[in-house]
């Protein structure tokens, strides 16, 4: 091609460095050139001249095949994506699958354990009830008969004491 019928499709289908579908629909129109000479050169023998391609290139400088050029670098990318994606998430579906049923297991306790903890719940239980026992019969009761009882001592009030006294030493 020379200069002056330089193509600027490029220029079309990219807007700026940063844009990835721009440079996609660039190769889809790369390829099917590619394919237009393929065929070009099947068909007559040999390459095609620059006054070859101006068929090629009308065609493909269309506002609409140019859509459809970034429509099909689009549809690409988000093809790559959801297959990336996928991977990425199969991946972590089982890398976390794997960590939660170790913490599960981990967390789980031992069967000595679950013992251990059985037997001390259960004496807890009983001392707790032996209390409760212990606390409605001591109302029942009284508290000095309770001491009384429980403690085998005899309480003496001030005036018991007096009388007690008295019968002791007659003299007072």
């Amino acid at each position: 091609m020379t200069k002056a019928n330089y193509n600027h499709i490029y220029n079309a289908l990219v807007e700026d460095d940063n844009d990835i579908v721009g440079k996609l629909a660039y190769s889809q129109y790369k390829r099917q050139k590619i394919e237009y000479i393929l065929a070009f050169k099947e068909k007559h023998g040999e390459l095609p001249k620059d006054a070859d391609l101006t068929a090629f290139h009308d065609m493909n400088n269309n506002v609409s095949v140019l859509e459809s050029y970034r429509s099909q670098a689009a549809q690409l990318a988000v093809d790559f994506l959801k297959a990336s994606l996928a991977d990425e998430t199969t991946q972590m579906e089982e890398m976390y699958a794997a960590k939660a049923s170790h913490e599960i297991r981990s967390a789980r306790p031992g069967f000595w354990n679950g013992v251990s903890q059985s037997v001390i719940g259960s004496a807890c239980f009983i001392m707790l009830l032996g209390c409760l026992v212990f606390f409605t019969w001591s109302l029942k009761q009284g508290p000095r008969q309770v001491i009384e009882q429980v403690f085998d001592v005899m309480i003496v009030d001030a005036t018991t004491a007096r009388s007690a006294t008295a019968i002791d030493d007659p003299k007072s």
